[in-house]
């Protein structure tokens, strides 16, 4: 029972994190990291610690054969919104040499796409 109990608070507490990461992607144009954190009682190594965590979480949640392969890329240049911050969320690639970044702002029908070319392309 205390095992179960454990588990549901780290659950709670990775839910609120996973919330205050979109509220600092969306934080206002201009602001840097730094300036969000202090201004949410947070220091900004604790801010990166809580983004890996939800990140792993984020990932631990997916079937073995759909886990991307994340790898340093380059920065591609794509569009972006005034609210959503020029980082990419996630980087995939394939076994093929094909890579590419995927922004937060990324729609759920374009990532079916990327995901459907890059389990096709051989």
């Amino acid at each position: 029972m205390a095992e179960q109990t454990s588990l549901v608070a780290q659950q709670v507490r990775l839910m609120h994190w996973a919330e205050q990461i979109r509220e600092c992607q969306n934080r206002p144009e201009g602001m840097d990291v730094s300036t969000w954190c202090e201004q949410n009682n947070i220091t900004k190594a604790n801010y990166y610690y809580r983004l890996k965590r939800v990140r792993q979480m984020c990932l631990d949640q997916l079937p073995e054969a759909e886990k991307p392969a994340f790898v340093e890329l380059s920065r591609l240049k794509a569009e972006r919104t005034a609210t959503v911050p020029e980082v990419p969320v996630m980087c995939i690639k394939n076994g093929h040499g094909l890579s590419a970044d995927i922004f937060s702002s990324v729609s759920p029908q374009l990532l079916r796409c990327l995901v459907e070319a890059f389990s096709h392309v051989e």
